[in-house]
């Protein structure tokens, strides 16, 4: 297997327990198999680790069948008490991580369906792998003491699939051609030494498999995104494109000329592009047509409005207004989210209530598609984050209704303090953008995030006013009067990182429509004209 898969990271390589290879070391009495024995990653027998057909009852050998093109077809009875199954022993190490990897498909036609059948239970009850009914269909299923489910995987009943699991000490990750099926709860995972094997049931007591396997690979480690794909990408070569769920497609044409190629395809729909015809990708930029060169690298085109999993390449953004504009830009793939505004935005300070911050509006006057409301909500760090921020100068802000997204500042935001009160109070001559009056200060310990009341829909942008004492000292005076108008300034160039669940990020996908990104590391805030201060209110209201 390796040989195939050469950019396998060390670890991945090392870890392999075995490969149970349906073109290697199966015996066979006819077409009856007898006892399947796996290789290594060179293709060396690993004779300790044979599995042997085992009968339960009365259970027929012919029960567990082999075909010359590499698969094992187990099958069963109506009678609960006979089956058959392989059973052996496994030469590994005691581990809370480990991956496996199964090639083949569930029967639709399994006599006892509903109580649960088992393609795989390593442990016995580490890990396991089995179809169960639920969800008005039949789902994915974990046993390992605790039942845990996950999608409905009906419509891969009878498709060849490569079903891949991750398991770390305290998660588990369950993909169907790479697709994530969901499966919830918090596991505890732990593998014994020399833990027992059986393929095709749960145990001596039944629930036994019924479909076709192919590859069963074991590894003593969780998998990274980038080994599990090339390792799933190796075994999906061998299937035919036709037994692959994939998006419903929409009608695509295209027009050949001398120098370009043109795509045409439904305005509904989104243009996919992919090397291996496994993994697709969004592309920017194409609205219902697309010129490419015929000189280009060839690649495989799609077009698809229906998706059960988001492409690679996703951006969307929206912009929000208060007065200025700014914009945030969101990336599917790495969970950046990028805030781009003016330069030398003004912020006041706010000190009612013990709240030591500085403050300004962010969508008083345009609210955007919702995209940043929909990222906050979601936010898997948020409460840490809240956190932080009652104790950064948020004091009071401790309803529910109040949530906050921690920034970092790219590497172009510059942030500015004024060193000198104006001779009248209130005066803003001495505190306009862009005046000798201000200092560029250090930015790497200023503590800068965005905030949202869901009350009323407003969004502020914030800095924490202990962490701009630490770097000057005192608050900057501003204009002079108590909240110290535009004494701290700022360019709107920022950056944060949210994660979200596939499920989530499916979501989003078919909320916002992508757009091509114009936003990286960068970046930077655009020059303004700044116009009077905004009417003074409490911020948050």
């Amino acid at each position: 297997m390796f040989s195939f898969i050469p950019n396998l990271s060390k670890k991945a390589i090392d870890s392999l327990i075995a490969h149970y290879d349906g073109k290697h070391g199966i015996e066979t009495d006819g077409k009856v198999v007898v006892s399947w024995t796996p290789v290594d990653g060179n293709g060396e027998t690993l004779d300790e680790m044979i599995v042997h057909s085992t009968q339960r009852g009365s259970g027929a050998a012919e029960l567990i069948k082999y075909s010359q093109s590499g698969k094992l077809t187990f099958e069963d009875t109506s009678d609960g008490a006979d089956g058959r199954y392989l059973e052996g022993v496994l030469t590994n190490d005691e581990s809370k991580e480990f991956t496996v990897f199964w090639v083949g498909n569930y029967s639709a036609e399994a006599p006892l369906a509903t109580s649960g059948t088992y393609v795989y239970n390593i442990g016995i009850n580490s890990t396991s792998h089995q179809r169960d009914d639920g969800k008005g269909g039949f789902v994915v299923e974990q046993y390992n003491g605790t039942t845990y489910s996950g999608d409905d995987i009906t419509d891969y009943d009878g498709i060849t699939t490569v079903w891949s699991t991750v398991l770390t000490a305290n998660s588990h990750t369950f993909y169907a051609n790479g697709t994530n099926l969901n499966v919830g709860g918090s596991p505890s995972n732990k593998l014994k030494a020399n833990a027992s094997i059986i393929i095709g049931a749960y145990s001596s007591s039944g629930y036994d498999f019924i479909g076709e396997l192919e590859q069963l690979i074991i590894f003593g480690s969780a998998l990274s995104d980038e080994d599990r794909k090339l390792v799933e990408g190796h075994f999906l070569k061998s299937i035919p494109v036709i037994n692959k769920p994939t998006p419903l497609t929409d009608t695509l044409t295209i027009e050949k000329n001398l120098n370009t190629a043109k795509i045409r395809f439904p305005k509904k729909s989104y243009l996919l592009s992919s090397e291996d015809l496994v993994e697709w990708e969004f592309v920017p930029g194409a609205d219902s047509e697309i010129s490419i060169p015929t000189d280009k690298d060839r690649l495989f085109y799609k077009a698809a409005s229906e998706f059960t999993e988001v492409p690679s390449g996703v951006v969307v953004r929206t912009k929000m207004k208060s007065h200025t504009w700014r914009e945030a830009q969101y990336h599917l793939d790495t969970g950046e989210l990028f805030f781009i505004g003016e330069q030398t935005h003004g912020f006041d300070l706010y000190t009612s209530g013990g709240n030591n911050l500085w403050w300004c509006y962010m969508n008083s006057s345009g609210r955007g598609s919702g995209l940043v409301e929909f990222l906050m909500e979601r936010n898997k760090n948020a409460a840490t984050t809240k956190t932080k921020a009652l104790k950064n100068g948020w004091l009071t802000y401790t309803q529910d209704y109040y949530s906050f997204l921690k920034f970092k500042p790219l590497p172009s935001q510059k942030t500015f303090v004024n060193h000198t009160a104006p001779k009248t109070i209130g005066d803003g001559d001495t505190t306009e953008a862009y005046t000798a009056d201000y200092d560029v200060i250090d930015n790497s310990e200023i503590f800068f995030v965005i905030y949202r009341n869901s009350n009323n829909g407003q969004i502020y942008s914030g800095i924490g006013g202990a962490s701009v004492n630490q770097v000057v000292g005192s608050p900057p005076p501003g204009d002079g009067t108590p909240n110290r108008d535009n004494g701290v300034r700022a360019d709107i160039a920022f950056k944060a990182i949210i994660p979200l669940s596939d499920s989530d990020k499916l979501e989003l996908f078919n909320k916002f429509r992508p757009q091509k990104a114009i936003y990286d590391d960068t970046s930077k805030a655009y020059y303004y004209v700044h116009p009077e201060g905004l009417e003074k209110v409490p911020p948050g209201n």
